[in-house]
């Protein structure tokens, strides 16, 4: 009901400057009184407003073409001035039935006939523009909602492609490490072989989500530095560091993970002493912190070997999952590198969607 009330009263408010038009063109050409005046305002702006509700249906019939076409502007010409002269010939008629006078007479005698005609057309065009102006901005919509949904599944197709190759890249680099130890130390390799399976049942639990509990990637993480400890013992050492908080967060699968996995391939491996890892986890400032340090090398000079892809997917998961309020950085110094990222705390979030999204997806 109120909805309906508001709806009326913006028509009332859209017709009433026309109205005022009318009734000093009305009183200033055919002398008309306040009250007689008022009547044959009334009288026009009530049949033009009846005659308006045809354009809605008319600008659907013929819609804007794209380009616009000369027939296109004549056949508006033509719309314009049959509205124009429909709309006068039923004001006259409906005065003559309040006068008793012949509507052709009166018609042909106003003083206010060209105005009138001019007006119809004035009234034409301006409905008509905005009939037309809605019809664009709902095309617009739609290629707005199309774009994105075009740019939502393209996003989507990447985060499948990176997933699909993500799997088999950590597969590869755990038999890697399985067939080290089964080679220099065989003793070890059974234990190895029981926690590869243990992280393996994450791998394909994840599969499908987008996001995990930052839980399950924490238990996971900790579950792959042991496995690599079984292999490189005292020469790994690491350093954890988790703030509580932390584990109300929701993050990508394998997210800190790469991280230690890059840490444990460029400072570890290349280096017989080996070396140490620090990993902090934090979100005492609002979002998470996930920041992996170690002492190696700064200078990554192999980064197109395979196990570079992990952070290059992680970059490209992190901007799908939370856009511009995540990103993976880098630094490199003498003294070790460091690779950390954000992720935005519930609040902080573009959409309340995200989460759903992913769990869905």
């Amino acid at each position: 009901m109120e909805n309906t009330v508001r709806r009326y009263a913006l028509v009332f408010a859209a017709w009433l400057p026309f109205f005022g038009m009318w009734l000093l063109i009305t009183m200033h050409y055919e002398n008309y009184r306040f009250l007689p005046a008022v009547t044959a305002s009334l009288i026009s702006m009530g049949s033009a407003s009846v005659l308006a509700l045809f354009i809605g249906p008319i600008c659907r019939r013929w819609p804007w073409p794209e380009p616009v076409t000369v027939r296109f502007y004549v056949l508006q010409v033509v719309l314009a001035l049959t509205y124009a002269m429909t709309w006068t010939v039923c004001g006259y008629w409906l005065e003559s039935l309040r006068n008793g006078n012949s509507p052709w007479q009166a018609m042909l005698h106003s003083p206010v006939l060209g105005w009138q005609l001019l007006m119809g057309v004035w009234l034409y065009g301006l409905f008509a523009g905005v009939g037309y102006a809605l019809q664009m901005r709902k095309r617009l919509q739609e290629k707005e909602h199309l774009a994105a949904r075009a740019e939502a599944l393209l996003a989507a197709a990447r985060v499948d492609a990176i997933r699909a190759r993500l799997n088999p890249h950590f597969l590869f680099n755990a038999l890697h490490t399985l067939s080290a130890l089964v080679k220099f130390r065989p003793a070890q390799a059974e234990g190895a072989i029981e926690r590869l399976g243990d992280m393996l049942r994450y791998t394909l639990k994840e599969d499908g989500r987008e996001l995990v509990e930052f839980s399950e990637e924490y238990e996971f993480t900790q579950q792959y530095i042991a496995f690599e400890q079984l292999r490189y013992e005292e020469r790994l050492k690491v350093d954890l560091k988790v703030d509580p908080d932390c584990f109300s967060f929701d993050v990508p699968p394998f997210s800190m993970q790469t991280l230690a996995e890059n840490a444990v391939h460029h400072a570890i491996s290349i280096r017989p002493q080996g070396g140490s890892i620090s990993i902090t986890c934090s979100c005492r400032e609002g979002p998470l912190r996930v920041t992996v340090r170690d002492d190696g090398p700064g200078e990554r000079s192999d980064s197109g070997q395979s196990h570079q892809f992990g952070l290059r997917s992680l970059r490209e998961r992190l901007r799908a999952a939370y856009g511009p309020a995540s990103d993976l950085k880098v630094q490199s110094s003498p003294a070790g590198f460091e690779a950390s990222f954000i992720v935005p705390s519930a609040s902080e979030m573009p959409t309340a969607e995200c989460k759903s999204t992913s769990e869905q997806s």
